[in-house]
């Protein structure tokens, strides 16, 4: 059987669709059951490569954060398939879905209510005493955090949606740079200077306040290079597929970079001229719209994701107080669709009723199975 990625417009990860995924993609037998999450859903681990230099991944410790977990499924289905010369020089550890508990029920924390990704220090949980066990027996030479994040984020003081951000974390309150971080940074600018954004997206630099129970900062305080990669958001793809592609490429980047061994250099000008996130974006915004109390120039609207038996639900939420300036992802000129007004003291379902009825739902109800 040949190797196929499929489960496009799969935003809901479930650990037996992962299972699915593994099989279909001939990724079975390099997966071993690395230990048990609190509802005692096994937490898979993938072994690739034989060679010196070692690299720990995990994805979705934030279990509605799938978008890098499939990724990692098409990068290691195609290095597999072609017998890649790069599983030479490396020895890989995949966690594809360190919290399976909340990947099944669509939840950013375990079962537990506990956010892995703040438990580095106390290991409270089962997931997070996986981690670092591997982490220690494992001893890799660079680390790589993959994640999620909301649709807010922009690359810089723009409108341009961060399709992907970077961080190379710090590792103390003073936000240092010494040479394990200086490593990470150098290797992050490599990858952007080999992406190219399209004209409607852009990449990110994510914030680095430092937080020693975030596993990223905690691994770089013991001197291991690590980076975040955060699969952004394109407004014309709700179910995240063009990020996947854009993280396989970064991925595949990183390691062939990295088993040549000229992954690092002293200059990390790259890394700081990429633009830091700004949370200034919205999914919506409604221009020229005719209130009751007459013309308001704009109104934003945010998605909010909801699981509903096996599919994602996107529902509207307006935000009526905006303390500081904002931007939407996609514009909707309303004076084109009516001139009636609408009263924006209603709730928030009734204005989103009225706004439906003008606009034949444009946009308004999303949904992604």
């Amino acid at each position: 059987m040949c190797n196929v990625y499929t489960f496009k417009n799969k935003r809901y990860l479930p650990p037996a669709a992962l299972d699915n995924l593994i099989v279909q993609n001939n990724l079975y037998d390099y997966t071993s059951t690395l230990g048990y999450s609190v509802e005692n859903r096994p937490i898979l681990v993938s072994s690739f490569g034989s060679g010196k230099r070692k690299v720990l991944l995990w994805s979705q410790m934030h279990g509605n954060e799938s978008t890098t977990t499939r990724a990692l499924i098409k990068l290691f289905s195609e290095l597999t398939l072609k017998k890649s010369s790069l599983l030479d020089n490396l020895s890989i550890k995949v966690i594809y879905q360190l919290n399976p508990d909340g990947s099944n029920s669509y939840s950013r924390l375990n079962a537990n209510d506990i956010d892995l990704n703040r438990d580095a220090i106390r290991r409270s949980q089962p997931e997070s005493k996986l981690l670092i066990s591997l982490f220690n027996v494992f001893k890799p030479h660079f680390c790589i955090n993959l994640h999620d994040q909301r649709s807010i984020y922009a690359a810089g003081n723009t409108n341009l949606p961060a399709l992907i951000s970077f961080l190379a974390p710090s590792f103390d309150k003073s936000k240092s740079i010494n040479e394990v971080r200086m490593n990470a940074m150098a290797m992050i600018g490599n990858i952007y200077k080999k992406i190219k954004p399209e004209k409607n997206w852009s990449i990110g630099r994510y914030n680095d306040d430092f937080n020693i129970n975030c596993f990223g900062d905690f691994f770089m305080s013991q001197n291991t290079p690590t980076i975040l990669i955060e699969a952004g958001h394109d407004p014309n793809d709700f179910g995240r597929n063009l990020v996947v592609d854009e993280i396989y490429k970064s991925l595949l980047i990183f390691f062939t970079l990295f088993a040549k061994g000229n992954q690092t250099n002293s200059n990390i000008n790259t890394y700081l001229s990429i633009p830091k996130n700004h949370d200034h974006l919205r999914d919506i915004e409604i221009t020229k719209i005719r209130c009751l109390e007459g013309f308001r120039n704009k109104i934003f609207i945010q998605f909010y994701e909801i699981l509903k038996g096996n599919e994602i639900y996107f529902f509207p939420k307006i935000e009526k107080k905006t303390p500081k300036t904002l931007y939407g992802s996609r514009i909707i000129d309303f004076s084109k669709y009516t001139n009636k007004p609408i009263d924006l003291n209603q709730n928030n379902q009734k204005i989103i009723e009225k706004l439906k009825l003008f606009l034949n739902f444009e946009l308004f109800l999303r949904r992604i199975s």
